[in-house]
């Protein structure tokens, strides 16, 4: 009786687990981090990166 309550408890964790690391990759890949890595691949001074050695 108990294992019965509790596998249909770990498959609902798991989809939510599963639900937030699609969001979180989508997040990436369309999200602000993308943005900031486009910025500072236009602009590496004015994104905060190192200045090129003279």
């Amino acid at each position: 009786m108990m294992a019965d309550n509790l596998i249909y408890t770990a498959m609902f964790v798991f989809a939510i687990m599963l639900i937030g690391l699609v969001l979180t990759f989508i997040e990436f890949h369309y999200g602000a981090p993308k943005r900031q890595q486009e910025r500072a691949k236009k602009n590496p001074e004015e994104a905060g990166g190192d200045k090129p050695a003279r």
